[in-house]
Parts: structure tokens; sequence; C-alpha cells
């Protein structure tokens, strides 16, 4: 019989999964556990990931999601263990990580579950670690951001139990799902998770039903663990809010516990505030360098107006005659928007981008000026000044802004990535592979190599490296934590797998997290990209329907096309999606159902080739050709 049974509900993260499993491998205590993953129908081949690499895990594998709370007593259900560790599979654990936590449930009979500290990918500690029960004023000081501005308060972070110091061990109200390890007839005596659950709120409600038992929750810092994904993943979207909020108050009618109406009420100011706050945010983010540099724009045309009139005109007040500034500002505006569409304005750019920015910009300024009333056309000089200067403005712009918001003055807007790789010669070699295989951008990367956390961190800071990579099966996790403490948030942090046939990392615990692996890079999933395809749909779209005589003649495809077209238009469909049947589809970039698939065979597997293809070379030439191909 195990000592420990580790229950792990996953959902389309394979490679997280996997990193997971691998780290409760290299645990001690690991031969005297059984590992238990329930898969809530990820269709992302972990299913095959997991017997091809991990045979001796127990799989459930579940054929729809059936929520974290009713997928984890699944696994209660066939857990031996005496004690259950419940666990996400975006985590990696130390080394002792089991042995810490068997070690003191063994000691301490009093305590019914304990969690460890948790870290993000970039090293910093994760407030989720240790919480408090949610009460009225607690949820209403969350979502004001009040907690966040006073961490370390008892009264506005109760929900974080901010007063409590991070690096002692303490008698907490609340751990995350994340990480609980459990005594396993604690477990059974409460029931496992309540399924009335499906997402959030169920670890809350396990913590209240094992303190009713008699029991004490622990959290210990004394071993670490990363969790990739963090609390904090997707939160400020209204989806987030509703769920969280919601549990809360599910969790607050079970207490009778501050007034189900005063709940209803703080829900709807809480998803009302979050919708107003994320709406002023997103519009502040897409919109407020754009208009900056259409003002920038704008002055300069003015400005060289001016210049020209006096010169040529012989007359400063000529412009002002025919008052021409609402229709600068426009063909400004239009000169601007093509940029954005170009990607100006993504955090990801180049030269290229914007010279096609530059020149489909100019093409459709100059268009629309030959378009107006003559009363409203003043000068083409002027009009060519204003966007043979735009590339130079919006270059300096550009870099003015990176070095504002992402302190570097590269055009790019990343600074350039400096890989440090730590790990043996052959690990070296192996990760510039899969590098080389992913990465689109330039970057130089160094062989850090060294025994001491003390050590290699003097060697990071001295070859100066923004981005370090830890070979798992070189450096232990020990080890890896003790570097990250040490840079800080300074560097980013990513750890390759056992065989480093993929790496994984995340920057902050506000995003899900990035991969790189031998066979994943996929253009179609760039904001560039995206535009492009979308502007194609669009293009497309409104041709078809101006020569409409023409394609309900030819073809049944071409007269799909016409039929389709207004569901392209809104935004529906796109006009090339995968070939489906694929089994691997939720590996590959969402895009929309398409009104093609893309040409293919009824082989999965050569369909899933075919898909994977076109996300990772996907661009606007071949867009068309295959348009070309699935109309004539």
């Amino acid at each position: 019989m195990p000592d420990i049974s580790i229950v792990i509900v996953n959902y389309k993260v394979k490679h997280f999964l996997r990193q997971c499993l691998q780290s409760i491998y290299n645990a001690s205590h690991s031969e005297r556990a059984e590992i238990i993953v329930v898969d809530n129908n990820s269709q992302d081949g972990s299913l095959e990931m997991i017997q091809a690499y991990f045979p001796e895990v127990k799989l459930i594998a579940n054929t729809d999601n059936k929520g974290f709370s009713k997928a984890n007593n699944q696994g209660f259900e066939i857990a031996q263990g005496r004690y259950t560790l419940i666990l996400n599979p975006d985590t990696i654990l130390e080394e002792d990580t089991l042995k810490h936590c068997w070690d003191y449930m063994e000691n301490h009979p009093n305590v019914g579950a304990m969690g460890v500290k948790m870290m993000d990918g970039s090293g910093e500690f994760l407030p989720e670690s240790k919480r408090g029960f949610p009460s009225p004023t607690s949820a209403f000081f969350k979502i004001i951001g009040l907690n966040a501005l006073f961490p370390g308060s008892k009264i506005f972070n109760q929900y974080y139990l901010g007063h409590l110091k991070d690096h002692s061990e303490q008698n907490v109200e609340v751990l995350t799902g994340a990480f609980m390890f459990c005594r396993t007839d604690v477990l059974k005596q409460v029931g496992g998770f309540d399924e009335d659950y499906f997402m959030y709120g169920e670890d809350i409600e396990l913590s209240y039903q094992i303190k009713q038992a008699g029991y004490d929750i622990i959290y210990s810092p004394a071993s670490k663990i990363i969790h990739f994904k963090g609390e904090s993943t997707n939160k400020q979207t209204l989806s987030y809010t509703r769920n969280f909020y919601g549990a809360m108050q599910k969790y607050a009618s079970k207490r009778q516990a501050g007034g189900g109406l005063f709940w209803r009420i703080l829900i709807a100011v809480g998803i009302v505030f979050t919708a107003m706050a994320n709406i002023f945010k997103s519009m502040l983010k897409r919109i407020l360098r754009p208009m900056l540099d259409i003002v920038l724009l704008f002055s300069v045309a003015k400005l060289f107006q001016s210049i020209w009139a006096r010169f040529y005109f012989n007359d400063p007040m000529y412009y002002a005659m025919h008052n021409t500034d609402l229709i600068l500002l426009l063909l400004s505006s239009i000169l601007i928007f093509c940029y954005y569409l170009f990607g100006q304005y993504d955090r990801r750019h180049n030269i290229k981008h914007l010279v096609l920015g530059f020149v489909s910009g100019a093409l459709f300024m100059l268009t629309v000026y030959s378009l107006l009333p003559e009363q409203f056309r003043f000068s083409r000089v002027v009009l060519v000044v204003l966007a043979m200067s735009s590339p130079f403005l919006l270059f300096f712009t550009r870099k003015f802004y990176n070095l504002l918001l992402h302190n570097t003055s590269r055009f790019s807007g990343w600074p350039k990535k400096r890989f440090g790789i730590i790990g043996s010669d052959l690990s070296f070699i192996e990760i510039q592979k899969v590098f080389h295989q992913s990465e689109d951008e330039s970057f130089d990367m160094a062989h850090i190599e060294g025994d001491e956390p003390l050590a290699l961190v003097s060697l990071v800071r001295a070859r100066k490296i923004n981005d370090l990579v830890f070979c798992s099966k070189d450096i232990s996790t020990q080890d890896i934590f003790k570097v990250m403490s040490l840079l800080g948030d300074k560097v980013s942090y990513k750890i390759a797998n056992d065989d480093n046939s993929s790496i994984l990392g995340s920057d902050s615990k506000n995003h899900i997290g990035e991969w790189y692996t031998m066979d994943i890079s996929f253009k179609i999933d760039q904001k560039f990209h995206r535009r492009l395809k979308r502007i194609f749909d669009l293009t497309f779209g409104v041709l078809i329907l101006i020569t409409f005589p023409i394609w309900i003649l030819l073809t049944a495809n071409s007269r799909k096309a016409f039929f389709q077209a207004a569901n392209v238009l809104i935004g529906s469909k796109t006009w090339i999606g995968y070939k489906m049947p694929d089994p691997y589809r939720a590996e590959l970039p969402n895009i929309r159902n398409g009104v093609f698939e893309l040409p293919g065979t009824n082989d999965a597997t050569q369909n899933h080739q075919i898909n994977t293809y076109y996300a990772r070379k996907y661009n606007i030439w071949l867009e068309v050709q295959y348009m070309i191909q699935l109309l004539f």
C-alpha cells in the first residue's frame, strides 16, 4: 500500500503535466507514492503522453469536462495512500517536498492538511499559498484592490492573510487546491470536494470542512513548489469575476454568513466595477499610443502646411481659408490605422512590418484623398510629405514608447534575448535545437556551467543573461529555486524537461505560461498574422458580394463561398479552417470554423500534420494559394 496518493486533474496542459510528473519522480519518497491523473477530456495528446512516458500512472480518462471538484473526487475514490496530495498539473515540486510533508504530518497528528510556499514562474511568492475564509468585507477589499495597495494589512488583505509572514510557518484557514497535502481518512470523513462548486471556491469549502472536523491547517514555507499559472490566470475577465464571486456567494449561502442579498449586491458591484475597469484599461492600452501618434502626424502636417503656404503660395493664411484641419486629421488617422494593422503597436514588431504599414497607409490615404470632393482637396504635396515622414517619426516614437514601457530602446519592443543554459554540454546542444526551431527572433545563447548556486548566479550576472533555462536532468529543483531566489525577477526563467524536448516558463503569475518544443511555433497565433487573416476574410468577402454573378455561375465551392460571405463578414466564420477530423486539434492555436477546410484526407494523423503545417507556416500568400485551390 502506498504512503501517498497524488491526485492530479488535467485539462489541456500536456507539456506542463509532463514536467510535473517528472518532478514527482525526481522527489524523494516518490517510490512510496502512487500517482492518479484524472483527465477531463483534454484531447491534446495528454493521454498518449502519459501512456508513453509514465505507464505506471493510474489514469482516469473522462469523456467530458467534469470540473475540478468532481474529477478530484474520482481520484480520491481509488486513492490507497495514507495521505493524499491534491496537486495541479502546472506545478514543479522540490526534491524534498513529499518527504517534508510526510514527516510533518507524521509528527503532527492534529494537522488535517498542509500547504507549502508557492512561487510563480518568475520566482515571486504567490499569496494564495495561504488564505483566510472569505467574508463580505474581504471580498469587497479584493474587488476594489485595497488588498494589493496594503498587502501587509490584517484588515485590507485578510483574504490573503497579508499580516502573516510568508517565510514563517503559520496556522491558516484556507489552502489552495493547487497543493493540498491531506490525511486521506480526513478527506473521506468530510466527503472530499463539494461538487456544488465547478470552478473556484471548492478548496475554501474543503478547508472549512477540515477545520470543522477539528483539525489544523498549516502553511509551511520549509519546502517550495513552482506554480506556473498561479491563481491570477485570466483574473481580469468578466468570466473570472462572475465565477469567483459566484463561488464566494455559494460559500456564504452554505455558511449563512453575511446575508444572501448583500453577497448578490457585492457580486453585481464586482462585475460592474471589473467590467468598467477592464474596458477603461483596454481602451487606454489600445488607443493611447495610436492617438498620440495621430496628434504627432497631424502636428507635423500642419507645420509643413504652414511652411508650404508661406513659401509656395506667399500667403501664411492660405490653408486657413480652406478649413483643412478635419480632413488632415482624418487622413492622419487613416495612415496610423494602416500602421496599426501591420503591427506598429504590437509587442513584437520589425522593420519589414513598418515598411508594409507605410506602403499600405500611403496608398490608402492618397486613394481616399483622391475620392474627396474638390472643395476638400487642398494639397497632395502636404500628404506626400506626411506619408514619407511617417515611418521615420513612428520608428522613433516606438523606440521612445518601448523605453518607457519595457525599459528597452529596441524597435522590436523586446530586449534582445540573451539565453543562459544551465546544464551539461549535451543539454546545451539539445536546447539550442529547440530554440532555433521555435524562436523567430535573433538571440544570443551562452552555456552556464557550475555546481553551486552562488557561482551560477555570478556567471549569469557577469554575462548579462536575461532569460535563464534550467535543464532539469542536470540540476536539482532545490538549486533551481535557490538561483531564482538570488536573482529575483530581473531574469525570466524556463525549465527544460528530462530529455530537453520541451521548455516551459512564465514571466509572472499573470500569464498562463509559454512553452517551446521541437514541434511548436505557430505563426498563425501572432497578432500580425491574425489581423492579416481577418483582413483577407473581409476583403475577399466584400469582393465576392460585389461580383456575385460570377461566383454563382462557377463551381459548387464558389457558390458556397457566396452564400457564406455574410457569416465571414460578421466574424462567425473564416474562409479557411482546420481539416477535420484531427484528434490533436486542441494542441493548435484556436481559429474560427472555416467555410472551407484545408485540403486533406480522411486520415486523422495526416490531417493533424496538414493543420500543423498551416499553423506554423501561415502567411497571407499561403492563404491565397489555398483559397485558389479550394475554389477552382
